[in-house]
């Protein structure tokens, strides 16, 4: 479970700084080889691509959970994201 915070509302064509809740699953031997090869999915999601003259220095992303899950779970496509205003 990821938490994005004070991401530049331009995201969603808003004024003020949005966050993001999300969830990705990925294949790491570590929690923090799993921290990583999240941050690269992030990073390289079209959903959270902003000109560099938008963006907010002080975006930041938070792991919630970290959760060891069986290969044979059922798994959601590593896409989406729950938006929210900062501050509500």
């Amino acid at each position: 479970m990821i938490c994005g915070e004070n991401f530049p509302g331009a995201l969603l064509g808003k004024h003020s700084p949005i966050g993001f809740y999300a969830t990705r699953f990925v294949e790491a031997a570590t929690p923090g080889e799993a921290e990583a090869q999240v941050l690269d999915l992030l990073r390289n999601d079209d959903v959270l691509k902003i000109r560099a003259e938008l963006r907010n220095e002080d975006a930041r992303v938070f792991f919630e959970e970290i959760a060891e899950v069986s290969a044979d779970s059922e798994r959601a496509p590593n896409s989406g994201f729950t938006f929210f205003a900062m501050g509500s």
